[in-house]
């Protein structure tokens, strides 16, 4: 990447860059031409759309920094336009370009992992697995965060909100006094220049919320049992209201473990293979949702990815990833007269090739998704097939 221009304002330096995302979804399995029957929305998903434009400045002075990033996009059809990260910075010192110490506080993305810190346009395969959706909705909170690095040493250590800006609840607006806890520490260790391991362990602790219910009246139901639409006492019914339920919090917690390995192949082109798993309870916040108060029970999640990319030259990529995530490992089910484990899962096979030129990136991807939200004829629980076929064209500065 060539370097970005740096303007000089007031004594600050200025650095502006950006990105655009354009993808045409040429083919999908789950595509209808038809209206949901709950929302009112399109099921149509073959379109082009603005998957992301971003527009990022940078400032510096001295030790101190800020940042402001702004994101648009068409995902949900009008175009949407809002504040994706800005915060301020103060960093001490720097060696190889990781800072000793840096402390930064506003709204950035959450230190978990490998995937949610890595930035949308340095992202290979289209889309973060399923789950860094649900674990961490958005990838953006808000909190303060410090972090650093000596030799091969990384280490980030954060509290943040609780309530990324994609929960599928409260968006954002956290909702209790609570806090989670963040912490991740690594290595970067290159034994050659032609190899290079990165791998490192990430937990989390925090509480999440869950709102209870109001009290309720008794109220009257009619049911016209003989279709004669009038009113007779014996199909009167009363449905006794309740007493509601408090909100409560309950505790959260994560644990992830990330190891990638690069190398450059001389004729052929830098490659890598990368790898993460992450189990949690009770810390799903989008796909389906983590409430163990009305559940009255722990809810355990488990997922994570597996891949490789490799350069064919100086133009061609080709790569592919598989991801499974699982949302509730000990749900039931009814088999006949037994209960048993369902175990939903979402899985997800990409293969991609891209093209690099003249600055541009152009990537076409093959997605082969199954997850358990799919019905059988008679009713029964089954997978859902979502392969679908997407292009994408890349330009950044």
């Amino acid at each position: 990447m060539q370097p970005r221009p740096v303007l000089a304002v007031s004594g600050w330096k200025l650095q502006l860059s950006g990105f655009a995302q354009i993808d045409a979804v040429a083919w999908s399995q789950a595509s209808q031409d038809q209206l949901s029957p709950t929302t009112g929305e399109p099921l149509n998903q073959t379109r082009l759309l603005v998957r992301r434009a971003r527009l990022r400045a940078d400032a510096t002075r001295g030790a101190w920094g800020a940042t402001v990033e702004f994101d648009g996009n068409t995902v949900q059809g009008a175009a949407n336009a809002r504040l994706l990260a800005t915060n301020v910075q103060w960093t001490l010192g720097e060696t190889n370009a990781v800072p000793l110490l840096r402390v930064t506080a506003g709204l950035m993305r959450t230190p978990f992992g490998a995937e949610v810190p890595t930035a949308d346009r340095d992202k290979v395969v289209l889309e973060s697995p399923t789950v860094s959706r649900a674990l961490f909705p958005g990838f953006y909170d808000a909190g303060i965060m410090a972090n650093g690095g000596w030799r091969q040493m990384r280490w980030s250590f954060a509290v943040m909100n609780g309530s990324p800006v994609g929960d599928a609840q409260f968006r954002g607006r956290d909702p209790s006094q609570s806090v989670d806890v963040v912490a991740n520490v690594g290595a970067d260790v290159s034994i050659e220049p032609q190899l290079r391991f990165v791998g490192g362990v990430s937990v989390l602790q925090g509480r999440g919320f869950s709102p209870g219910t109001p009290p309720t009246k008794d109220t009257l139901q009619w049911v016209d049992g003989n279709n004669d639409g009038i009113v007779q006492t014996t199909e009167l019914q009363v449905i006794p209201g309740g007493p509601g339920s408090p909100s409560a919090t309950f505790a959260r917690r994560a644990l992830g473990l990330n190891f990638a390995v690069h190398w450059c192949l001389c004729r052929l082109g830098e490659g890598s293979a990368f790898a993460e798993v992450t189990i949690a309870q009770n810390l799903d916040r989008s796909v389906e949702y983590a409430d163990p108060v009305t559940a009255g029970r722990t809810l355990r999640e488990v997922g994570g990815y597996v891949g490789v990319v490799q350069n064919l030259g100086s133009i061609m990529m080709v790569g592919a990833r598989y991801d499974r995530y699982q949302p509730d490992r000990d749900r039931n089910g009814v088999l006949g007269a037994n209960r048993v484990l369902v175990n939903p899962t979402y899985t997800t096979w990409s293969m991609l090739v891209a093209a690099r030129i003249s600055g541009l990136r152009f990537t076409a991807q093959y997605d082969h998704e199954r997850n358990p939200l799919g019905r059988s004829d008679d009713g029964s629980v089954t997978s859902r097939a979502d392969d679908r076929l997407t292009v994408r064209a890349q330009a950044g500065f």
